[in-house]
């Protein structure tokens, strides 16, 4: 979480420092390699390297991404200092100016975990922080930010595709079944994250990757009953 503005645009000048390269190095070791590392910022491990020898200047969205898959901050990350606890009022949510972050836009994760397996869960529409994302990336996915969420699964039903702890962009625009892609869906008390096949005859089958997990069918009377919450866009793994 953020709680100081980054003076940058969307490369990070700091860098040019040794001290953050060396914390860049801390982050990627706690990754565990650069191969991992630049498939969870978007980019090649050999530009990973470059931006940890300081032979290149890395993007901010891709260093966001990396300091979150590391369980750091990004207050650590630039200035070495840990950001301050919240005070409890403010725990539901994140200090942040953005007007120092052109280019990108917040995206609030909620205190939603999409289950990739079996169970119920608590649901709170409260934003437990945000992740920054690039504006223009959005934009060619086709993601209009006001409709987008983040969420955290959890299970094992989605694998190798999804993982337990995996941070999931959802677009909650999308609210009908176009294909055989990924949904966030509601049923019943569940939140579940699970590919969803319309059938001729009126059902649904909600389809897991992980072949442990047998296809579930919803008869064309209790269709209604499921809620389509948005389809998954993205997802990041964080360790």
């Amino acid at each position: 979480m953020l709680t100081k503005p980054i003076k940058s645009g969307n490369d990070v000048s700091t860098f040019d420092n040794a001290a953050t390269r060396e914390r860049l190095s801390v982050v990627i070791d706690r990754i565990g390699s650069l191969v991992k590392a630049g498939e969870i910022a978007g980019v090649s491990d050999e530009q990973i390297a470059r931006w940890r020898d300081g032979k290149a200047k890395p993007n901010f969205y891709g260093i966001a991404m990396l300091t979150y898959a590391a369980g750091k901050s990004l207050d650590w990350l630039i200035t070495g200092e840990e950001a301050p606890e919240l005070p409890t009022e403010a725990q539901g949510g994140v200090i942040i100016q953005t007007g120092d972050l052109p280019g990108f836009t917040l995206i609030p994760r909620l205190g939603v975990h999409a289950s990739a397996g079996n169970g119920t869960i608590a649901v709170t529409e409260e934003p437990v922080d945000f992740l920054a994302f690039q504006e223009s990336w959005l934009r060619s996915r086709k993601i209009n930010p006001k409709y987008a969420r983040v969420l955290t699964t959890r299970g094992d039903s989605m694998e190798p595709t999804i993982r337990d702890g995996d941070i999931l962009l959802v677009d909650t625009s999308i609210d009908r079944i176009k294909d055989n892609a990924i949904y966030v869906i509601v049923y019943g008390e569940m939140v579940l994250v699970k590919r969803v096949h319309g059938r001729m005859n009126g059902s649904l089958q909600i389809i897991s990757d992980n072949p442990l997990y047998p296809p579930e069918e919803i008869a064309p009377g209790e269709v209604d009953l499921l809620n389509i919450a948005g389809r998954v866009m993205w997802f990041g793994r964080s360790t």
